[in-house]
């Protein structure tokens, strides 16, 4: 006989396709003419052009034992209970594949049963998933800050350039974002004044420690050497301006709401594809047009 799974632990990938992301339209010469962001900036990109960099980064901050583990680190869960107990820590002692779980089902229950049923969800998701799988949708899932869904659109609004020509400083520094993206958006807002000293410290400052930290991390567990580690720590970021006013009328380009008019042709092509996958897939005309506003589609 064969053992029905608990629909509760069972998890799957697929549930990720249910992410808005950014649609975009083309002309016959393969140009962009348009794109629709819908309710989330976001654009999938595969592993194989995210930088090593940016991957070993993430997991030497996030998850040290990611790839040996099976889901759960019991080391560091234990780690991050004494923790807990001895000082006023909040440590969760979550793998990624557990916080890519926790972000897949929206649960954010803090009990001991959601914490059990997360654990056990973790360890029958490995079984179905490889590390390479899990890794790259969590990197294409994450809030980057400035309405960043992903490393693709986090590369372009911070660097101007597509995630793969990201060098070690650029990786660790979008990967500092992560851990709060309130108070290490490097071209946040933030600015707090030591009461002691006087000195004051804004996002990008903050950012600046937080990549520190995850480059010294990176040589401590052999992902870099000292050489990379200095270089990248002594390299000054040019990140890109999305507060710019390049038509000076005094509101930041990136903050603006633009009503589009669309030519007469791509409302045409608008309408014609919402009818095509109400008429293939027998959707609905507001699930159709849900796909292509928000649905990645090209």
């Amino acid at each position: 006989a064969v053992e029905e799974a608990h629909p509760d632990v069972d998890i799957y990938l697929a549930a990720l396709d249910d992410q808005a992301q950014t649609s975009f339209i083309y002309d016959a010469n393969n140009q962009l003419i348009t794109e629709y962001k819908g309710i989330e900036n976001r654009v999938s990109v595969s592993l194989a052009a995210m930088p090593k960099y940016l991957q070993d980064a993430f997991i030497a901050v996030e998850d040290a034992r990611f790839y040996t583990h099976n889901g759960v680190d019991l080391k560091r869960i234990v780690g991050a209970f004494v923790s807990n107990l001895t000082s006023s820590s909040t440590q969760g002692g979550s793998t990624i594949t557990q916080q890519l779980i926790k972000n897949m089902t929206s649960d954010d229950e803090v009990t001991v049963k959601r914490k059990v049923m997360e654990i056990f969800r973790a360890l029958e998701f490995e079984k179905k998933y490889t590390k390479d799988d899990i890794l790259e949708a969590y990197l294409n899932y994450i809030y980057l800050g400035q309405g960043c869904n992903g490393v693709y659109t986090a590369a372009y609004t911070y660097f101007g350039k597509h995630v793969s020509e990201l060098d070690l400083a650029e990786c660790a520094c979008l990967i500092g974002i992560t851990n709060n993206p309130s108070k290490y958006d490097p071209l946040g807002h933030l600015s707090i004044t030591d009461p002691d000293t006087g000195e004051v410290k804004t996002s990008k400052d903050f950012n600046k420690e937080r990549q520190m930290k995850i480059l010294d991390v990176m040589l401590e567990q052999g992902y870099i050497t000292q050489e990379e580690h200095d270089q990248a720590a002594a390299e000054e970021l040019v990140f890109s301006n999305p507060y710019e006013d390049k038509d000076g009328d005094g509101e930041a380009d990136s903050t603006k709401k633009k009503n589009t008019v669309y030519s007469w042709y791509v409302d045409q092509v608008i309408n014609d594809v919402i009818q095509d996958l109400c008429d293939k897939y027998n959707w609905s005309e507001q699930y159709a047009k849900t796909k292509v506003f928000s649905g990645g589609l090209e």
